[in-house]
């Protein structure tokens, strides 16, 4: 069967005790819960424990942060940002001991408005010195610092595993409520207008990043005046190496090897804690990933051969409608990495509608070699929804 963990916000606790929670969990088939302890903004329409709207706070840690596990130097959870005890957590953590059930933390690092705003010299900064708030740069000292500290926290409190979501860069398009871009932009101008270069990483680079960074400016003047040339273009680091000359491809390198570090130190700590890394790979989701998303990676500043040697368990975000094109990216994973892998699916819209198509996905997942599927997410599923889930994972 396999093991198979159900992301779930707080709110599933807030309104049910876990000691309700986790056996009708375990009913179902689950094996654990990806429990989201540091999490972005969103509104959400809840149904599993009956219809609800509520709203997530962006960059919220959901329990009391332990800040001596924070570096000196390092971004720390503001007291806004946090719940002011571990109430939660801990009524969580001692039900799944009980019940021998997995309490993995779902934590999102880069992707955080909160600390952003507080400290807007710790994000994305492209080359016209534009500060995308919403995305913390991983090449920042403070940024690093918490990145540790935050790991190390979430690692000490009995956890089975770590589930990374966003410690990488995002695009142009990632990131704020009611966004407006009032233009035609190719991937490659959007590529482009979102690149960083804050102080560090520029400093990171070997070579000459502030004349890249005009160069970078100067090809965006066409597109900020006119028109995008690129529109016809896709993005490829080859079209990019002939835009903007070999040095840039030297520079995606540079932040390559950041990310890179930052999941070494990650995964470091994990293991001090005997805890496993879970690294949720959003490259599915990557305009123009259809079957082969980790071709993508870069784009985000991935290395897969770096961070596949790194993490414990790859967990790429298999949302496609058919189960013929579930079992092709299972695939593509499995031959393309020598990790684990455990796949996540939405049993729900826009991924699925009915019980027979949820069923043949988990089995095209089971024909490409991947019998570990989480599911995406709980608190959002009708009772229909986990119905299904059942029987898809028993069949």
């Amino acid at each position: 069967m396999g093991r198979h963990n159900a992301f779930t916000f707080p709110y599933t606790f807030f309104r049910e005790r876990a000691a309700a929670v986790i056996p009708q969990l375990m009913n179902v088939g689950f094996t654990g819960i990806n429990l989201a302890l540091n999490y972005h903004a969103s509104r959400d329409f809840l149904l599993r424990q009956g219809p609800a709207l509520e709203y997530l706070a962006d960059g919220f840690h959901y329990y009391k942060p332990d800040l001596s596990h924070y570096p000196s130097g390092a971004i720390t959870p503001h007291p806004s940002d946090c719940l002011t005890d571990n109430q939660m957590l801990d009524e969580v953590l001692a039900a799944a001991r009980t019940e021998s059930f997995e309490i993995n933390a779902w934590a999102v690092f880069m992707h955080n408005s909160a600390i952003g705003f507080r400290y807007p010299e710790a994000t994305v900064t492209n080359c016209l010195g534009n500060h995308f708030l919403s995305e913390l740069c991983p090449s920042s000292p403070m940024v690093a610092g918490y990145i540790t500290g935050l790991t190390s926290d979430l690692c000490s409190r009995g956890i089975t595993s770590l589930a990374i979501e966003s410690l990488h860069f995002h695009g142009a398009h990632h990131g704020e409520h009611h966004e407006r871009f009032f233009l035609e932009m190719s991937e490659i101008t959007a590529f482009l207008l979102s690149l960083c270069f804050c102080q560090w990483c520029i400093s990171n680079f070997s070579g000459d990043g502030k004349v890249l960074q005009m160069r970078v400016a100067k090809l965006l003047e066409p597109f900020l005046a006119d028109g995008d040339p690129w529109l016809t273009l896709p993005l490829t680091k080859e079209n990019l190496g002939e835009i903007s000359g070999r040095e840039l491809l030297a520079y995606l390198d540079s932040r390559e090897a950041t990310v890179a570090k930052r999941y070494q130190e990650v995964s470091a700590i994990a293991k001090g804690n005997n805890v496993q890394t879970k690294f949720v790979d959003q490259a599915p989701l990557i305009s123009g990933s259809l079957t082969t998303p980790t071709n993508k990676s870069w784009q985000v500043g991935i290395n897969n051969s770096i961070i596949d040697r790194t993490i414990d368990i790859y967990e790429p975000l298999i949302y496609r409608e058919s189960a013929e094109e579930v079992g092709e990216v299972g695939a593509h994973y499995r031959e393309s990495l020598t990790s684990p892998i455990t796949a996540i699916l939405r049993p729900t819209y826009p991924d699925n509608r009915s019980e027979a198509t949820l069923i043949d996905k988990v089995a095209a997942l089971r024909s490409a070699g991947i019998s570990d599927v989480d599911f995406y997410l709980l608190d959002a599923m009708r009772p229909r929804d986990v119905e299904w889930i059942k029987r898809a994972i028993t069949s």
